[in-house]
């Protein structure tokens, strides 16, 4: 998924906007099962814990927890920002671009 996140105020808030999207799309999708990746340990701890979030992305970890509850399973892991190319392409792709893309299934090539 691509999409431009304006009014961004650091890069923990485009990470925690992602993770909103991407749990979004995942229940639109009907998929029951989902292992979530983010290069931020920071926002892998919040959405974790059962600990009230009073930081600056406090309401989208919130809105995430409420997301999460839907599937049957879902593992949260925090994984290293080299390990995550493709999701650090997607996002240098949408910096670029006003349109929201997203790829399932296909491998993304540019």
């Amino acid at each position: 998924m691509a999409h431009h996140i304006p009014n961004a105020t650091s890069a923990l808030h485009v990470e925690a906007e992602s993770v909103r999207a991407g749990l979004l799309l995942s229940i639109h999708e009907g998929w029951s099962e989902v292992e979530l990746e983010t290069d931020s340990a920071s926002l892998a701890f919040a959405l974790a814990t059962s600990n009230e979030d009073f930081s600056e992305i406090g309401r989208i970890v919130d809105d995430c927890k409420e997301y999460m509850d839907v599937f049957s399973f879902i593992s949260v892991h925090h994984i290293y920002r080299e390990a995550n190319s493709v999701a650090h392409r997607l996002a240098h792709f949408a910096s670029y671009s006003y349109y929201d893309d997203v790829w399932i299934g296909d491998t993304l090539y540019y």
